[in-house]
C-alpha cells in the first residue's frame, strides 16, 4: 500500500473518523451513563408517583382496590411504596399479607414486607386459602391496638413450617399469633421484594420530618433524596409526593428504589468497556483497511485497463499532474481521448441510427399518404352517387323514381357514416389512448348475442352457425371491445361464405389459462401471399374495392388493435373448407 496511494489515504480518513466516533461513544458511556440512567429513572418514578397521588385523592379507593393499585405500582415500576400521614403514621404499607381473626375476634394483618425472599416459593406452594387456620411467630408493630404483625415463621396445620427463627436479628421478645385466615394478597414471584421492609426503616429514620422538608411538602413540591442503609451502605433513591386536597396536604406517598444495581452495572460496564475498547480499536483498523481496499479496487482495476489501452500507437496527451492512482487514471483517460477512431465509429453508428429513423419517418409519411388516398377513394364514390342522385331530385325526376333516389342517397350516406365511424375508432385504437373497462364474462354467451343481432344477415344467405365449446373459462376483458371483435369477424365471415353453408365457431379453454376462439366460414381461400396483409387498414382481396362485398376495409384492422390492447394473439389460415380467423386472449382474473 503506497503512502501516497488512494488506498492509504482512504484508509487513513476512514479509520480516523470511526476511531473518533468510537472514542466519543465510549467516553460518553463511561462518564455519563450512570448519571443519565439515574436521572431517567428518577424522572419516570416522579411522574408515576404524581399520577398515583392524583388517583389516590380523586378515586377514594377501598381497602381491596388500594391493595391492588399498590401491587400494580410495585410491579410496573420496580419500586416500593407506602402511604403515611403527615406525622409518619403508616396507613398503607406493603399490600401483600395475610389477614387472620384471632381468638378474641380481632383482625390482625400478617405483613410480608420483612419475610425473607428465600421462603417465598415455600409460601406460594403452601396453597393457603381463606378459612385455613395458621400460626405465626414474630413481632407486633408498636402501638395499641396491635393490628400489624411481622412474621419469622408461618405454620399451617398439617404442613411444614415456613421460615426460620435464626433470621430474627431483633432483641425484642418473639410472640405468637394464631387464627383463621379471613383475607390475603400474595405476590407473584416477580413482585416479591424485601426492600419494602427497608422502606419502613426509611420512614422511621425520616420522621418526624424536618421543618425544611415539611415546608417543601406543604407547598406541594416533591422531595427526592438519596438514602444510604447504615449497616450495608446500599444506596436507595427515596421520593416523597404530597397528596393534596383543597390545597392542603392530607397524606404523603413515599416510594423507594435501589440505586445499588445501577452502580454495580456501571462498574461492570466500565471494566467491560476497557476490554471491548481495545478490541474495538483493533477491529476498526482492520475494517477500515478492508473497506479502503474494497472501495479502491474498482479504481485500480479501471486504471489497469486504461493502461492496457494506452499501449496503442498513441502518445500521452498531457503531463502527469498527481502522484496517486487518480493521476494515473487521468493520464489513461487523456490517452483514450486521442483514439478518434472509436469516436468515429460511434458517430457512424449514430448516423446509421439517424438514417434508420429517417427511413422510418418516410415510411410513416407514405402510410399517411396512402391513408389519405384510401379515405379519398372510399369517400369519392358515395359522394359522387349522392351528388348525382341529389341533382336528379333537384331536376325533378319522375314520381316513380323519387323514392328510389332518396333510398340510394340514404344508403350511401349510411355507408359514409359507417366508414367515418370505423376511421375514428381505428384512430383511437392506434393512438393507444383507450382505457379498457374490464369485467368477467363468458364469450359463448356474448357470441349468442352477436349472432342474434346478425340473424337477418344469416337468413339472407341461408347460413347456419355451429358453436363448439371445450373447457371454456370466464374471460376478464372489455366486454364491449370483445363484442366488436366477434361482430367484425362474423360480418367478414358472412360476406365471404357460400350461400347455404355453415359458419363454425370454436371456443376452447387451454391449460395455460388462455381462451382460444376461432370462426371458420366455407368459401374461397385467401391467396397465401395476401394472408399477412389481411389485417391492414383498407385492405381488400377484391382489387376492384367493391364495397358491397368488402365493407369499409377497416374491420379487421380494428380487430387487430383491440386484441393487441388485451395482450392477445391473432391470425388467419386457409382450411379444407374455407378460411378460419382466430385469436387467443389470456383469462386473467380481477384479483390478479
Amino acid at each position: 500500500m503506497k503512502r501516497r496511494g488512494v488506498t492509504f489515504k482512504l484508509f487513513a480518513i476512514t479509520s480516523s473518523l470511526f476511531l473518533l466516533l468510537y472514542t466519543i461513544i465510549m467516553l460518553g458511556q463511561l462518564l455519563f451513563f450512570e448519571q443519565f440512567y439515574q436521572s431517567k429513572k428518577l424522572g419516570d418514578l416522579e411522574n408515576k408517583l404524581k399520577t398515583f397521588a392524583e388517583h389516590y385523592v380523586s378515586k377514594q379507593w377501598d381497602e381491596e382496590s388500594m391493595a391492588n393499585e399498590v401491587s400494580l405500582f410495585i410491579s410496573r415500576n420496580k419500586a416500593q411504596i407506602a402511604i403515611v400521614s403527615t406525622d409518619g403514621k403508616v396507613k398503607v404499607d406493603n399490600p401483600f399479607g395475610i389477614v387472620v381473626r384471632n381468638a378474641a375476634g380481632e383482625k390482625v394483618k400478617i405483613s410480608l414486607s420483612m419475610f425473607p425472599d428465600v421462603y417465598r416459593k415455600d409460601l406460594i406452594n403452601a396453597n393457603l386459602h381463606i378459612g385455613d387456620h395458621i400460626e405465626a411467630t414474630g413481632v407486633f408493630e408498636e402501638g395499641i391496638p396491635q393490628t400489624l404483625f411481622y412474621p419469622l415463621v408461618i405454620h399451617k396445620a398439617g404442613e411444614k413450617p415456613i421460615g426460620s427463627l435464626k433470621t430474627s436479628g431483633t432483641a425484642e421478645p418473639l410472640e405468637r399469633l394464631s387464627g383463621e385466615i379471613t383475607g390475603m394478597l400474595l405476590p407473584s414471584p416477580n413482585q416479591w421484594n424485601s426492600r419494602q421492609g427497608i422502606l419502613v426503616l426509611v420512614i422511621k429514620d425520616w420522621f418526624p420530618l424536618s421543618e425544611a422538608r415539611k415546608a417543601n411538602l406543604e407547598s406541594g413540591n416533591i422531595i427526592e433524596e438519596e438514602w444510604v442503609e447504615p449497616w450495608s451502605g446500599v444506596r436507595s433513591l427515596v421520593v416523597i409526593q404530597p397528596a393534596m386536597k383543597d390545597g392542603k396536604v392530607t397524606d404523603l406517598i413515599i416510594a423507594s428504589t435501589s440505586l445499588q444495581q445501577i452502580s454495580e452495572a456501571n462498574d461492570a460496564l466500565r471494566l467491560f468497556y476497557i476490554y471491548i475498547g481495545i478490541g474495538g480499536f483493533a477491529l476498526i483498523l482492520l475494517l477500515s483497511l478492508i473497506f479502503s481496499k474494497v472501495v479502491s479496487k474498482p479504481l485500480l482495476s479501471l486504471n489497469r485497463s486504461a493502461l492496457q489501452m494506452a499501449k496503442l500507437d498513441f502518445s500521452v496527451k498531457s503531463p502527469i499532474m498527481r502522484n496517486d492512482e487518480f493521476g494515473s487514471l487521468a493520464r489513461s483517460l487523456n490517452t483514450m481521448a486521442e483514439k478518434l477512431d472509436v469516436t468515429l465509429k460511434e458517430l457512424q453508428q449514430a448516423n446509421e441510427q439517424l438514417r434508420a429513423e429517417m427511413e422510418q419517418k418516410q415510411r410513416m409519411e407514405l402510410i399517411q399518404k396512402e391513408f389519405v388516398s384510401n379515405v379519398s377513394h372510399e369517400l369519392k364514390t358515395p359522394i359522387s352517387i349522392v351528388k348525382s342522385f341529389a341533382e336528379g331530385l333537384k331536376d325533378g325526376v319522375g314520381e316513380n323514381k323519387h323514392d328510389r333516389y332518396i333510398e340510394v342517397i340514404l344508403d350511401e350516406t349510411e355507408k359514409m357514416e359507417e366508414l367515418v365511424r370505423d376511421m375514428l375508432e381505428l384512430t383511437k385504437l392506434e393512438s393507444k389512448t383507450i382505457k379498457l373497462k374490464k369485467s368477467s364474462f363468458f364469450v359463448s354467451e356474448l357470441m349468442e348475442e352477436v349472432v342474434d343481432k346478425l340473424l337477418h344477415h344469416f337468413n339472407e344467405k341461408d347460413l347456419r352457425v355451429v358453436t363448439i365449446l371445450a373447457n371454456e373459462e370466464a374471460l376478464f376483458a372489455d366486454q364491449v371491445k370483445i363484442e366488436q371483435i366477434l361482430f367484425n369477424i362474423l360480418v367478414n365471415a358472412i360476406r365471404h361464405a357460400r350461400v347455404g353453408s355453415e359458419i363454425t365457431v370454436r371456443i376452447e379453454g387451454r391449460d395455460n389459462r388462455e381462451l382460444f376462439v376461432a370462426i371458420e366460414n366455407e368459401g374461397e381461400h385467401i391467396p397465401e401471399d395476401q394472408l399477412e396483409h389481411i389485417w391492414d387498414r383498407f385492405y381488400r382481396i377484391e382489387r376492384s374495392r367493391n364495397r358491397k362485398t368488402g365493407g369499409t376495409g377497416l374491420g379487421l384492422a380494428i380487430v387487430k388493435h383491440i386484441i393487441e390492447l388485451h395482450e392477445g394473439t391473432y391470425g388467419v389460415r386457409n382450411t379444407d373448407r374455407g378460411v378460419t380467423f382466430y385469436f387467443v386472449l389470456p383469462c386473467h382474473l380481477p384479483t390478479e
